[in-house]
């Protein structure tokens, strides 16, 4: 049968075929990254926008144009780190390029094809071809060219995603960091898991999981609670966290499967714990500040087929912000300036308040905040100018996007890379300043003589910059450059910082240690400091963060 148009409801099914064949791919996007460090996250951050996009679809039936409106809306909220900004702004192309449609032809769908290509390209301050942008542009330029081909869309759409496939295996001659790391791009293999799930609900195929059991997750209704949570449950702020997960025999052995060790490790993260299991599926609720740590562990079991994850301070924020508007308008004019930065670890997120920024959003390599995280972030505050310092540059993007979508007050960013750049930028704070020029010119006065060094584990071997790194590797990084690959962490920090071009310039180095750090760890390095760098004067702070041993602020 020929598809000659696409429906609301049409659509609606595609985006979520997309969806979930980029939740199934998303460990081999995620695994792409250029370099070898455990921060992949570019499948799980588009995974987590198209879940907003996807949510956002309404039930009933609507004019294509209306529904692309909603959708839109929910990608911009949801969308997290580069790749999801990117994603969510080709999505809002594509909405604005469908709009007073009731439906859409082959043509229509190339209209808007074109028009979520300019959207995403314009997101980015300094577009880079080789990447998702590129595979994005052929492919609607393809799209175009071949209209005439065909007038059933699925034949087409088969024709796109073919071009799509072969400009994403161009990707490493257009970015020599692709080539010289042998990995395509992640974001373009990304979007080509979400147009292949598009194209099998044009052809009526939608994913089940392996079982065959609708994903919906009407198969738990009958099944009892196992879990914790009851109606005297204490509910703690923080992400109230659901997922299902279809069992893998690769993972676990599904027949002598016992639910009661997930129940014992969620009892230790979080609280109003409910964990049943039906068959070969696990469904799970719990409220936590840790999903990513959650996530994580249950994926030692199986592999997600539904994923949620709501931060539960938004509606508490949303009732903070109301009581302070009201007591603002009775007595208490809104302060001139607040600060919202970003960080990872308890003991970054203490010491970032304590010297000054008003709310810590717990963020960073993969876990990065949405827009609609800062958007809770900024409504929670009673200021005139609110400036946010990310502590990522994948975070940078999302922030800047939060930033154009609330109109409660004046909020900048300062576009902060690292946890050392926001530390500098907020050691250099005058809330004297006169105006938020002159605050935010103060707080970045500095930054371009940071040097920000990182210690994590390798996640693959690779060769990069002369270095040859195996799998387990702890590696030195520079900013985006590897200095040194060893077979332990104090050994990668030693070399690192000897290895830092300019060190002997620099006058103050400042410690983040991760949670993996001993406290033996810390006094060789501190030790090794005093004899090998002793014009440093150095401080340690205990960061408690994940991914990264140490961070290290070098000004």
């Amino acid at each position: 049968m020929i598809c000659k148009q696409i429906d609301s409801k049409l659509l609606t099914d595609m985006l979520a075929n997309g969806h979930r064949n980029l939740m199934i791919n998303a460990d081999t996007v995620d695994d792409l990254n250029v370099f070898p460090v455990p921060d992949g996250d570019t499948g799980t951050n588009m995974c987590m926008t198209l879940a907003g996009a996807v949510s956002a679809c309404p039930e009933e039936a609507m004019p294509v144009g209306e529904m692309m409106a909603k959708v839109s809306r929910g990608a911009l909220l949801s969308a997290r780190g580069n790749s999801g900004v990117i994603l969510s702004q080709f999505i809002r192309g594509i909405a604005l390029g469908t709009a007073g449609k009731e439906y859409l032809t082959s043509a229509d769908f190339a209209v808007a094809l074109s028009s979520g290509v300019s959207s995403a390209y314009d997101s980015v301050i300094r577009p880079v071809e080789g990447t998702m942008l590129t595979v994005m542009r052929e492919g609607s330029e393809f799209f175009t060219a071949h209209l005439g081909d065909s007038e059933d869309i699925c034949v087409l759409f088969s024709s796109l995603i073919n071009a799509m496939k072969e400009s994403l295996a161009r990707t490493p001659e257009l970015l020599p960091v692709l080539k010289e790391a042998g990995v395509i791009d992640s974001g373009g293999a990304g979007l080509i898991c979400i147009f292949e799930g598009m194209e099998m609900a044009l052809k009526g195929e939608m994913l089940n999981d392996e079982s065959g059991k609708s994903l919906s997750g009407s198969s738990f209704v009958s099944v009892k609670s196992t879990g914790s949570f009851g109606p005297d449950s204490e509910l703690e702020y923080g992400y109230c966290t659901e997922f299902i997960l279809q069992l893998q025999n690769k993972k676990t052995d599904i027949s002598s499967f016992s639910i009661e060790p997930i129940i014992d490790y969620l009892k230790t993260v979080g609280n109003s714990i409910v964990a049943v299991t039906d068959g070969d599926l696990v469904k799970v609720h719990v409220h936590t500040f840790v999903p990513e740590e959650v996530m994580a562990y249950a994926r030692k079991f199986g592999e997600f087929v539904t994923i949620k994850i709501e931060n539960m301070s938004v509606q508490h924020s949303e009732t903070a912000a109301k009581q302070s508007s009201q007591k603002a308008e009775s007595s208490e004019p809104p302060k001139k300036f607040a600060i919202v930065a970003v960080a990872s670890g308890e003991g970054t997120i203490s010491y970032f308040k304590e010297i000054g920024a008003d709310i810590v959003i717990d963020g960073g390599q993969t876990n990065n905040p949405s827009a609609e995280d800062f958007i809770a972030a900024f409504r929670s505050l009673n200021a005139e100018h609110i400036v946010v310092l990310p502590d990522n540059s994948n975070i940078v993007l999302t922030a800047v996007q939060a930033a154009e979508l609330y109109d409660g007050a004046d909020v900048r960013v300062i576009k902060t890379k690292s946890v050392a750049e926001g530390y500098s930028a907020l050691s250099m704070m005058d809330l004297s300043s006169d105006t938020v020029e002159e605050l935010i010119e103060g707080m970045s006065a500095y930054l371009s003589d940071v040097t920000t060094g990182y210690v994590t584990t390798a996640t693959r071997d690779t060769s990069m910059n002369g270095v040859t790194v195996r799998k387990g590797d702890y590696i030195g990084l520079d900013n985006e450059r590897i200095i040194c690959a060893e077979n332990n962490k104090l050994s990668a920090a030693m070399s690192l910082l000897k290895g830092i071009d300019d060190i002997e310039d620099k006058q103050v180095l400042t410690v983040f240690s991760g949670c993996d750090v001993t406290l033996e760890e810390l006094s060789v390095l501190k030790a090794w400091l005093r004899e090998n760098l002793p014009y440093l004067e150095n401080g340690f702070i205990d960061g408690g963060q994940n991914v990264y041993s140490f961070i290290f602020s070098i000004e």
